[in-house]
């Protein structure tokens, strides 16, 4: 079983309109702010997400890519928090006091992955080469895996059908 299971049941659901906050109720609320220098940078950045269902509306990407493709950024610090929407906090200190608010706080809930590795990068937070290809090598590994998974249980859905067709009808 996947470790994102809790969630099969919720994706089979057919999909109805999200309610989406207006943006001046959502910067209000999560307290979203950025320096008034387009070109601002810094050295450390921690992504406040949760780790239920409704994340980002693709778990199971945004999920694979905190385990894998975030460890290629070793300034990148994750941080679970229940039923939050993914937020990014920007500051030049390692660490965030409780309450602090750093330089920047940035929705992320409606970016793509590649999209918010940009805005890592932009913001001045470096990939670190060697800790990208591991981070690669595991999304490859894990993908391996899935294919894996996913013909086994395709060959027994197959002999099912196929015995159930074999068997005779009283």
């Amino acid at each position: 079983a996947s470790d994102d299971s809790s969630c099969a049941a919720s994706q089979e659901i057919e999909k109805m309109p999200k309610y989406k906050p207006s943006a001046a109720a959502l910067k209000a609320f999560f307290k979203l702010h950025e320096p008034e220098d387009e070109a601002w940078r810094t050295s450390h950045a921690f992504m406040e997400v949760t780790d239920g269902c409704p994340l980002n509306g693709m778990y199971r990407r945004f999920k694979h890519w905190i385990k894998e493709g975030a460890t290629a950024f070793p300034n990148l610090t994750i941080k679970i928090v229940p039923g939050m929407d993914p937020i990014m906090q920007f500051d030049n200190k390692a660490e965030i006091v409780d309450g602090d608010l750093g330089l920047a706080r940035v929705d992320v809930s409606d970016m793509e992955i590649g999209e918010v590795e940009d805005l890592l990068q932009r913001r001045g937070l470096v990939k670190d080469p060697s800790l990208a290809d591991k981070a690669e090598f595991m999304r490859k590994e894990r993908e391996a895996k899935e294919e894996e998974a996913k013909k086994a249980r395709d060959e027994e859905r197959k002999e099912a059908l196929k015995a159930q067709a074999d068997t005779p009808v009283a």
